[in-house]
């Protein structure tokens, strides 16, 4: 094999040794279902409700606060269109950036075209950080979320995350940070920077492709967005106040 020299960590990483080590008995040996009620899914029950104590930790958060994903695009969708349809009936304004990951863009488009929302998008200066004048000016009363990238994924900024969350909670707004780019490089605090919701995924520091992790704070207004199953504390599965506030799914 050609000897390679990576240097793309920001994009994707190798999965660790000890992670893949402690990872391979569930995928060969104790491989049930975790909802199961025999021993081999209680077994994996317990190894996913650890799995989520270790995200918890390193977020300062409670266990109950992260709900486990495929990776940051279906936690950025699973976060911004669950406040946002939780909370319609009290606004529908959202603030974003114009440098987000399109995972946040597109999601932000999609409740624009759809489902009556509007978004404000926030310019950057020449360092690409937004400026917390520009968002206290952008806040009304329909506001109802600011979505704002941790560090971001082409130039590295970081913004400034506690200005940002002073400013959410000043104005009662819920803040969600895509931080795919952030977690395991910077020591985050969800709760002293005032952060309501964030996004990650394990294949940017050193853990499997495919899997990714959302924490909501329990004092967030959310609704899940999928049909499906219970997983994940059901927050993954059909939702009748989802359909009740899908009214306009078509649009205005």
């Amino acid at each position: 094999m050609q000897n390679i020299r990576y240097f793309d960590h920001a994009a994707t990483t190798a999965i660790e040794t000890r992670v893949l080590n402690e990872m391979m008995p569930y995928l060969t040996e104790n491989f049930g279902n975790a909802s199961s009620m025999y021993q081999i899914g209680k077994k994996n029950k317990e190894a996913i409700n650890l799995a989520r104590s270790r995200v918890a930790k390193c977020l300062k958060c409670n266990p109950s606060e992260i709900y486990f994903t495929s990776g940051g695009t279906e936690s950025d969708n699973l976060i911004i269109k669950g406040i946002a349809i939780a909370n319609r009936r009290r606004g529908n304004h959202i603030i974003t950036t114009k440098i987000e990951h399109p995972a946040v863009l597109n999601t932000c488009e999609f409740l624009e075209k759809y489902m009556g929302f509007r978004v404000t998008y926030l310019n950057v200066d020449s360092q690409g950080r937004i400026d917390l004048k520009d968002l206290e000016r952008a806040i009304n009363r329909q506001t109802i979320l600011i979505s704002v990238m941790f560090a971001n994924n082409e130039i590295g900024t970081i913004q400034d995350m506690e200005g940002i969350g002073r400013i959410a909670r000043r104005y009662g707004v819920y803040f969600h940070t895509d931080a795919v780019q952030a977690i395991g490089n910077i020591d985050i605090d969800v709760k002293k920077l005032g952060i309501s919701a964030l996004s990650m995924s394990a294949h940017k520091f050193y853990g499997p492709k495919g899997i990714g992790a959302a924490y909501i704070s329990e004092n967030v207004n959310f609704i899940r967005i999928q049909d499906g199953g219970h997983q994940e504390r059901r927050q993954k599965g059909w939702n009748r106040e989802y359909s009740r506030n899908c009214g306009t799914w078509k649009g205005h």
